[in-house]
């Protein structure tokens, strides 16, 4: 009986050891906000589009299927002509200029949803 019981334990174990762990589609995302003048800075909006904006790029396809692990973006913004802000994001690294996800724009005002369009698609 303790044989059976042993060979249980032993089986039982092996099993537990050769699954593979879970694979995590964890990629570091960071933005660094440049504002192109003062007006943008201080508007209004400001902060909730850029948590809005922030959301919405960590969640797209691109970015989470993207073969790059982390991604770091410089952002200008500043207020258009239409008194929304208008986001330009760029890869830090010039690098990755070609690829998809390091090129997007995103337009932000009060009473409208916020689009993040990436561009260089294929």
């Amino acid at each position: 009986m303790r044989g059976w019981l042993l060979l249980a334990v032993l089986v039982t174990l092996l099993v537990s050891c050769t699954k593979h762990p879970e694979v995590d589609d964890f990629k570091q995302i960071q933005l660094h906000w440049n504002p192109v003048d003062q007006a943008a800075e201080a508007s209004e909006s400001k902060d909730n589009c850029v948590i809005e904006i922030t959301s919405l790029v960590m969640r797209d396809p691109v970015v989470t299927k993207s073969k790059l692990v982390e991604i770091s973006y410089d952002v200008a913004y500043r207020i258009d002509e239409n008194g929304a802000l208008a986001f330009n994001g760029r890869c830090s690294d010039e690098r990755f200029s070609d690829l998809q996800e390091c090129s997007w724009q995103a337009t932000c005002s009060a009473g409208s949803a916020s689009v993040v369009k990436f561009h260089n698609e294929r």
